[in-house]
């Protein structure tokens, strides 16, 4: 199960233990041959996912842009995708955002990286004490989380950027 055990550190990063297995699968995993972890993002990791992001014709922000805490889940020891928390500290909301996934991934695979991802900052943003998590994301995905609880609320949203050095 995922977990945040211990308080922020000074960084202001969860120090995440084992996030590693989910109610998708009790016995912790999807078929008898696969292990799936999630652990911490990692300053390494943000060529990898670089890569995957423009691998799938997207947009990637700045190594700067994302939040302290994010997760990659890992299939048989592999990264096969990443989801990131925003903590806002005004409010107890927070938002999931930036998933991608390993370019070529099969889509059941991928969804299900995915879910792992959701319910691991789920439960950090339970831990830490948020009550709402919200999510901006493409419809395919949206079907996905409402399996998961989560209610749409727009259907026309778009997400913008801009940065305040600009001002």
């Amino acid at each position: 199960v995922c977990s945040s055990d211990l308080p922020m550190s000074m960084s202001g990063r969860p120090n995440l233990t084992q996030c590693a297995l989910s109610r998708y699968f009790q016995n912790g995993t999807p078929t008898a041959m696969s292990e799936i972890h999630i652990r911490h993002y990692e300053p390494r990791d943000y060529e990898m996912l670089s890569e995957w992001v423009y691998s799938h014709g997207k947009q990637w922000l700045p190594e700067a842009m994302l939040p302290k805490c994010g997760v990659i889940c890992e299939l048989d020891g592999k990264p096969v995708s990443a989801l990131f928390l925003h903590m806002d500290n005004s409010c107890g909301m927070c938002m999931a955002d930036h998933a991608v996934s390993v370019p070529g991934l099969a889509l059941k695979t991928s969804l299900l990286a995915f879910k792992h991802c959701v319910e691991c900052l789920r439960k950090i943003a339970r831990d830490f004490g948020y009550h709402t998590m919200a999510v901006y994301c493409y419809k395919g995905i949206a079907k996905v989380l409402e399996s998961q609880g989560f209610q749409k609320t727009e259907n026309n949203l778009i997400q913008m950027f801009s940065s305040t050095a600009e001002i």
